[in-house]
């Protein structure tokens, strides 16, 4: 399943813009940004103190926040925050 076959507008409770927001918020957390300093479309590895620990930290939180667990590939794949939140989506849909 590609990234863009997992990020459909429908077929689980969670909302998007919800999911994408938490993203955002966890992001900017373990980052030490603003949440406002970080676009849905921010590439990750780019942002200012980004490093692979620090950002598997947002995913391993983010899999807590939402009961959900993301293959290893799946995780390598994701480049920005939409892509995180379009993850959490399609792992919520097909457990759900």
């Amino acid at each position: 399943m590609t990234m863009s076959q997992q990020i459909g507008p429908q077929a689980s409770s969670l909302q998007e813009s919800a999911v994408l927001h938490e993203v955002l918020a966890q992001t900017a957390k373990e980052l030490g940004l603003g949440i406002d300093e970080i676009a849905e479309d921010s590439v990750l590895k780019q942002l200012p103190g980004a490093d692979s620990v620090r950002l598997l930290r947002v995913v391993a939180q983010i899999e807590r926040v939402y009961d959900v667990e993301f293959e290893d590939e799946d995780i390598f794949d994701v480049g920005t925050p939409r892509q995180l939140a379009g993850l959490v989506l399609a792992q919520a849909r097909t457990e759900g």
